[in-house]
């Protein structure tokens, strides 16, 4: 080799050093940027070989897990190769705890230590414990898990995450409190519980009448929560470095949890309150004013309510601008939302329904619906949640039935490990429906693939019937369901049956108690948990319609997601508990609802069975 030849290959030596790096630095993760999407670490795996193409994997798993496309990030991680250093050995087994996490599984987290594990992984770690611990109710380790979460988590999730805190404790009853163990260094653990014991001691329950004015209500509170802050103050000088410091002001209810600003947000309220809609409008109306009743500790707001049908959305607009309104909550119908969404006013909106394109304005927009799709991607997680591996939805042969059996079969493809589909049957109006019962025509459970449909009809073997009918239509559907097999269908290990809230109503006959025995439905927390003192509240035109009531606590939810209208801007598991349901957050700013699951019982069987 010539002198030339040299210093040719050590100067390309050199050069291919400088831009593919070090190969003992090709393989540490924490030096990849970690906010991409998934399509771009997938691109860059594909371009890479070796341990620089297992990270961007890595990282595309991340990011599919945080996209909740968890069968894709499923399939990709059992690809990764098995000769793995110790950060990427810890990666994976991060990576398998959020996808058992995700999945609602098991998953043995002893596998990891916390050794080595950098601040971003330690919260990780924590949150994938905290949800074995919820599932499996552990109450000691979930009180365990909080505290340690807190101190790896990231700024700008501190106060949630303190939130959350304080919601576990403060739910737990004294009874719980004591199940847990404090060791005697664990000072900020020890600081929790006594916190809960002041709150708790010195938070005297609020009583309201029916006439009872907001400014009655605020002064009413003004008074007793003296008490509650002496207590609390109290509290801070023994634990004056607690992390709980900074929600200080939620506690002692000078500022409602998560709540945007203490002082009275101007807001306008556009709804329907005329023509043919107006019903449902002028539910909601009571609901969203209501609201300080059953929440008196949240701000005040200044409502300027304003009729849909009296204006044209731009001037309606205006006429928001002119009064110096902070935020618009409304319009409810689907049209008025796709027309203010186009108008893109400089207000940001809480939209009262959803549209299908959900595209960034440049307004801040966000949308809250009781949509039948939310209901039903609701459903499939409830029914994937109890090892439900086929599903047949029944639905009405029209759009709507269309899009209820869309919305859950692509959410249960995002939950199924095991490839498993959705099926769906369709059925006639009601009229065809009594045609077919006065013939003695059942309805044999048959059904297509949703998502899948160039694959033939499969009957039978399903494990899961969702039923999405109207009260009417389902005391008809049932009893044919019955007729065809020969016997009552469902409630079985074997086969379950699921219905909506839009079948549930409050004067059900018995005979349809009877029928539906057992069989499970979807409703909203007002209707479920309705206590003595909230029926007090509540309008009597209201109480016994359940289509009114989901309306008005609408109104309601409304209410307090426009007090934290500033928070809603990423994906937020359990936002708020809200009247309608667990309220979350998507990354298009959609506020999406997990139901209270219940049974039908037929007063008979059960006395029956309490024999």
């Amino acid at each position: 080799m010539n002198l030339k030849n040299f210093f040719y290959i050590i100067s390309m030596s050199i050069l291919l050093t400088f831009l593919t790096g070090c190969p003992g630095n090709q393989s540490q993760l924490i030096d990849y940027d970690g906010n991409k999407s998934s399509s771009y670490y997938l691109s860059q795996a594909d371009e890479s070989s070796g341990n620089v193409k297992t990270n961007w994997q890595l990282l595309a798993i991340q990011a599919l897990i945080k996209e909740n496309k968890v069968s894709q990030a499923k399939v990709l991680l059992s690809q990764i190769p098995s000769d793995l250093n110790d950060e990427q050995q810890n990666e994976k087994l991060l990576l398998q705890g959020e996808i058992a996490v995700k999945l609602k599984k098991t998953f043995n987290i002893k596998q990891l230590t916390t050794d080595g594990l950098t601040n971003s992984q330690l919260y990780r770690y924590y949150s994938i414990k905290l949800s074995l611990d919820e599932k499996s109710k552990d109450i000691n380790g979930q009180a365990h898990d909080y505290v340690e979460l807190e101190k790896y988590t990231p700024g700008k999730q501190k106060n949630q995450i303190l939130n959350n805190t304080w919601k576990f404790f403060n739910k737990l009853s004294t009874k719980k409190i004591n199940t847990i163990l404090v060791y005697e260094d664990e000072i900020t653990l020890q600081g929790w519980i006594n916190l809960v014991d002041a709150y708790k001691s010195n938070n005297i329950e609020l009583k309201t009448d029916e006439d009872d004015t907001p400014e009655i209500i605020a002064d009413k509170v003004q008074k007793q929560s003296q008490l509650l802050k002496q207590a609390i103050k109290d509290w801070l000088l023994q634990y004056p470095d607690h992390p709980a410091k900074n929600i200080i002001s939620v506690l002692t209810g000078e500022q409602a949890l998560n709540v945007d600003d203490a002082n009275a947000k101007k807001v306008a309220l556009l709804l329907p309150l005329t023509g043919s809609s107006r019903l449902f409008g002028e539910t909601i109306r009571q609901g969203y004013f209501d609201a300080i009743k059953f929440f008196p500790r949240e701000p005040q707001q200044n409502v300027v309510l304003l009729d849909t049908t009296s204006a044209d959305m731009d001037a309606l607009i205006r006429q928001a601008k002119e009064q110096n309104v902070e935020l618009i909550v409304g319009p409810l119908l689907k049209d008025e939302v796709i027309n203010i969404k186009q108008l893109a006013p400089s207000l940001p909106v809480l939209a009262l329904n959803k549209v299908d394109n959900t595209s960034a304005t440049s307004n801040k927009m966000c949308y809250f619906a009781l949509s039948p799709e939310d209901e039903a991607q609701d459903a499939a997680d409830h029914i994937y949640a109890q090892n439900k591996v086929k599903p047949l939805l029944l639905v009405p042969q029209n759009d709507l039935g269309q899009r209820v059996a869309q919305s859950f079969a692509k959410k249960w493809s995002e939950l199924s490990s095991n490839g498993s589909q959705a099926y769906v049957q369709y059925f006639g109006n009601k009229s065809t429906l009594s045609s077919g019962m006065n013939r003695n025509v059942g309805i044999k459970l048959t059904g297509t693939p949703i998502l899948n449909n160039y694959i033939e009809d499969e009957s039978g073997n399903f494990d899961a019937v969702y039923i999405y009918a109207s009260y009417d239509e389902l005391t008809l559907i049932k009893p044919m369901i019955d007729m065809a097999a020969g016997r009552s269908v469902g409630n079985s290990s074997s086969l379950m049956i699921y219905t909506s809230s839009k079948s549930h109503v409050a004067n059900a006959s018995d005979d349809f108690n009877y029928d539906m025995n057992h069989t499970e439905y979807a409703e909203i927390p007002m209707i479920v948990n309705s206590s003595d003192q909230m029926l007090e509240i509540i309008p009597n035109n209201i109480k016994k319609n359940y289509s009114l009531l989901r309306l008005y606590a609408m109104g309601i939810d409304a209410w307090r997601l426009a007090n934290r209208f500033n928070q809603m801007n990423s994906y937020q598991t359990d936002f708020l508990n809200g009247m309608t349901g667990k309220l979350s957050t998507t990354d298009q700013c959609e506020v999406t609802r997990a139901l209270s699951w219940q049974q039908y019982i037929h007063a008979l069987s059960q006395s029956n069975s309490e024999e």
